[in-house]
């Protein structure tokens, strides 16, 4: 019991460590089971070995998300409503974009026995590779949430909702690995591009130019594009470039040398640019959001 919560803990400081900090926090006794909320900031770089599981459901903020090692290669696009599991095991190299998130870690040797079949660890693996959109999954996943707000992260609605979801995500990987073996070929078009959305933020990108790259006309391209990462081109550059832009303020760069590097030349025009993306201006933002990390009490269900 000791080693969970010990785990559970590290976790906490993890947490804060990737943004604000969270704002939900719920932990059964032993540390096993942490449901969490928590905001975070774009990560470039490698994390930490993990001994949870994780399931994850965006709500709010995405973008592209890469996640490599020996285990898991995934390269796909977070956005609200999406789901995401990852399973324990050695740090992993990537990037993930600024998101709130709700989570729910747990001790992969303790899923609950709730549904006749085992649980295949080798389909569960599968379904790491890649993100979902499952409605019933994200429905459950806020059930769970609410479930352990109310009465613990260790009750049967929770144990028997929790061995549903990961029943439903087996199965779907199961039938993606059959009748869909490996990423779409508009997938493999797209990940090109994202690399150098991000690579060339400070420049003058054109759908056209983008679409040539991706060899598929601009209409086409645009509607792939939209269906693989939920925003447009021109809305997913924006959502990068005022992600960066946050980056680079908080590194007490000035607005003027923030607005140059994520490709605006006139400082008035990315202060316009941000004001509507992010609903303040940039000083605003900035004077706002200095960092500071509170520590918030952990609750443990009875």
């Amino acid at each position: 019991m000791a080693n969970w919560i010990t785990h559970r803990n590290q976790l906490f400081v993890r947490l804060a460590e990737l943004g604000p900090g969270p704002n939900r926090l719920i932990s059964n006794p032993s540390g096993s089971i942490v449901v969490s909320q928590a905001k975070f900031d774009a990560f470039t770089g490698v994390g930490q070995a993990q001994p949870y599981a994780v399931l994850g459901l965006c709500i709010g903020g995405g973008g592209r998300t890469r996640k490599l090692n020996d285990q898991v290669d995934m390269d796909d696009v977070w956005q609200p409503g999406r789901i995401g599991l990852a399973m324990p095991g050695p740090a992993a190299e990537g990037i993930s974009p600024e998101m709130n998130m709700l989570a729910i870690a747990f001790n992969l040797n303790e899923v609950p026995a709730c549904h006749s079949d085992n649980i295949s660890i080798e389909e569960l693996q599968n379904a790491a590779n890649h993100l979902m959109d499952d409605e019933l999954i994200s429905t459950v996943m806020l059930a769970l949430v609410q479930e352990a707000e109310a009465h613990g992260a260790a009750s049967a609605f929770f144990d028997h909702g929790l061995s549903l979801v990961l029943h439903r995500i087996a199965s779907k990987a199961k039938t993606q690995a059959k009748t869909a073996p490996g990423p779409s070929r508009a997938t493999h078009r797209l990940n090109p591009v994202l690399d150098i959305i991000n690579q060339r933020l400070d420049e003058d990108l054109r759908v056209a130019e983008l679409a040539r790259e991706a060899d598929i006309d601009t209409r086409t391209f645009t509607r792939l594009f939209k269906q693989q990462t939920g925003y447009t081109p021109f809305q997913y550059l924006t959502a990068q470039r005022m992600d960066r832009a946050k980056a680079l303020l908080l590194s007490n760069m000035s607005v003027t040398e923030t607005a140059a590097s994520v490709g605006y030349a006139n400082p008035a025009k990315f202060s316009a640019a941000f004001r509507r993306w992010i609903g303040c201006t940039p000083i605003e933002w900035k004077l706002g959001n200095q960092r500071s990390f509170v520590s918030l009490p952990l609750t443990e269900s009875a």
